[in-house]
C-alpha cells in the first residue's frame, strides 16, 4: 500500500457542526507548521457563507501557508474522466451532453460516490514529486456529508468490489482496500447532546464498525453548555442556590445540564468510546476567532492524531 496521509473524518447528522469542528482542528494543526487539506461536502462558495476563513493570511500567517480547503463535485470528477478517454473535445461535449450519460450518472448505484472516494485516496497519496517518499499533505480532513450519504458512499467500493466486473471490480477492491489502512484513518462522529441526534450516532458507530471495521476513536458532543461538564455536586449546589435566590435563568441552565449528562451517559453506553465535549464558544469577533476557540477544546484529540 502507497505511502498516504493520515485521514481524519469528522460524520455525523446534518447540523451538528462537522464543518466548523474540521477547520477548527485544520487551522490549529496548520498553525503548527502541518500541512493540512480539508475536503468539504460544502460546495467552496456555500461554505465561505457559513464559515469564513477571512483574514487568514493577516492572523495566521503560517496556517494560510498550510492549509487546503477543496470541494469535489462526483459530477466534475465523471466529467474529467470521460474528457480523458475522449480527448476529442467535440466528442467528449457529445458523450456528456447525451441523455444516456445524464441518466446513468444520476441512477447508477453508487457510482458518483465511488469517483469521490477514487479521487479522495488520490489526494491522500498524492506526492509533490514523483521522487519524493511522503505523501504532500500530512493530513487530509473529510468534513463529511450527512449520516445516511456517508455510509453509503463508504459503502459503493464495497458494491463495485462485489458486483461488478472487469476494471471496476479491480477499482473496487483497491478502494475497499485503501480503507482498510485503520492505521491510518481516524473517524471522529460528531452529536450534539439532543436525543434524537445521540440515537443516530449510535446506530452509526456501530454500522461503522459492523460494516466497515471502523472504530470511532473518539465521539465529539459538540456545542455543549458551559454547565455541561459540571459535576454532580456542583449542580446539586448551584440547584440550592437557584432555589433560595430564585434565579430561572439559572434552574433552566441547570436542567438543560442535567439533560445533557443523561445524554452523555446514553452516548457512552452506546458506543463505549472516549467523549470529547466541545464547549459552545460565545461573542466571537470573526469565524477565525470561532475556530480558534474550537481548536482549543479540540486539545484532547491531539493525543489520538
Amino acid at each position: 500500500m502507497s505511502v498516504q496521509s493520515r485521514i481524519v473524518v469528522f460524520c455525523g447528522k446534518g447540523g451538528v457542526g462537522k464543518t466548523t469542528l474540521s477547520l477548527a482542528l485544520a487551522l490549529k494543526y496548520a498553525s503548527a507548521g502541518r500541512k493540512v487539506v480539508v475536503v468539504t461536502s460544502h460546495p467552496l462558495p456555500e461554505l465561505a457563507v457559513s464559515v469564513s476563513l477571512e483574514g487568514l493570511s493577516a492572523a495566521y500567517p503560517a496556517a494560510a501557508a498550510n492549509l487546503f480547503v477543496v470541494h469535489f463535485d462526483p459530477r466534475d470528477l465523471l466529467a474529467e474522466l470521460v474528457r480523458k478517454n475522449f480527448p476529442v473535445e467535440w466528442v467528449a461535449n457529445a458523450v456528456l451532453d447525451s441523455h444516456i450519460y445524464k441518466s446513468l450518472i444520476e441512477v447508477a448505484p453508487g457510482l458518483k460516490e465511488f469517483y469521490f472516494l477514487a479521487r479522495l485516496q488520490q489526494l491522500a497519496e498524492r506526492k509533490a514529486s514523483a521522487h519524493a517518499a511522503a505523501p504532500d499533505f500530512d493530513l487530509l480532513l473529510w468534513d463529511a456529508p450527512s449520516m445516511g450519504h456517508f455510509l453509503s458512499t463508504l459503502h459503493s467500493a464495497r458494491s463495485f468490489e462485489t458486483f461488478l466486473s472487469g476494471p471496476l471490480a479491480v477499482a473496487g477492491a483497491d478502494l475497499a482496500h485503501f480503507f482498510s489502512n485503520t492505521a491510518r484513518i481516524t473517524v471522529f462522529p460528531v452529536t450534539t447532546l439532543e436525543e434524537m441526534a445521540v440515537t443516530e450516532t449510535v446506530e452509526m458507530c456501530r454500522a461503522l464498525k459492523t460494516d466497515y471495521n471502523l472504530a470511532s476513536a473518539a465521539v465529539i458532543m459538540n456545542m455543549v453548555s458551559p454547565l455541561g461538564k459540571a459535576t454532580s455536586e456542583q449542580i446539586e449546589e448551584m440547584r440550592a442556590s437557584s432555589e433560595s435566590t430564585r434565579q430561572p435563568v439559572l434552574r433552566f441552565a441547570l436542567d438543560r445540564a442535567e439533560l445533557e449528562r443523561k445524554r452523555t451517559a446514553e452516548l457512552f453506553n452506546g458506543v463505549s468510546t472516549r467523549p470529547v465535549a466541545v464547549e459552545r464558544v460565545k461573542g466571537w469577533r470573526s469565524d477565525l476567532d470561532l475556530l480558534e476557540e474550537v481548536g482549543k477544546s479540540l486539545e484532547p484529540l491531539s493525543e489520538i492524531v
